[in-house]
C-alpha cells in the first residue's frame, strides 16, 4: 500500500475512496479517481495536495482539511 504522503490519483483503484474533512467538522462528498480526473486533476497529482485546492463552504478556510483514503481495491503500488 502506498503511504498517504506519497499517494497520487493514479494510485487509486476504481473502488478506493478519498474523504476530506475540514477542521471545523464539515465533510466533503466522497471522491473517486474518476471524479478527480473529471475535475481536471492530472494522474500524478498528490492526494494530500487536495488540501490547497479545497475551500470549506462553512468556515471559508483553505488547507485545514484532513485527507484520508479508504483503500478498497486490490490494486496497490509501492
Amino acid at each position: 500500500m502506498v503511504p498517504l504522503y506519497e499517494a497520487r490519483i493514479s494510485d487509486l483503484g476504481p473502488a478506493d475512496r478519498v474523504t476530506i474533512e475540514c477542521a471545523c467538522g464539515q465533510r466533503f462528498p466522497i471522491l473517486t479517481a474518476a471524479m478527480l480526473g473529471a475535475a481536471g486533476l492530472p494522474p500524478h497529482f498528490k492526494l494530500l495536495d487536495l488540501k490547497s485546492r479545497i475551500k470549506c463552504q462553512s468556515c471559508r478556510c483553505h488547507g485545514r482539511d484532513e485527507v484520508s483514503v479508504e483503500w478498497v481495491s486490490s490494486r496497490r503500488t509501492g
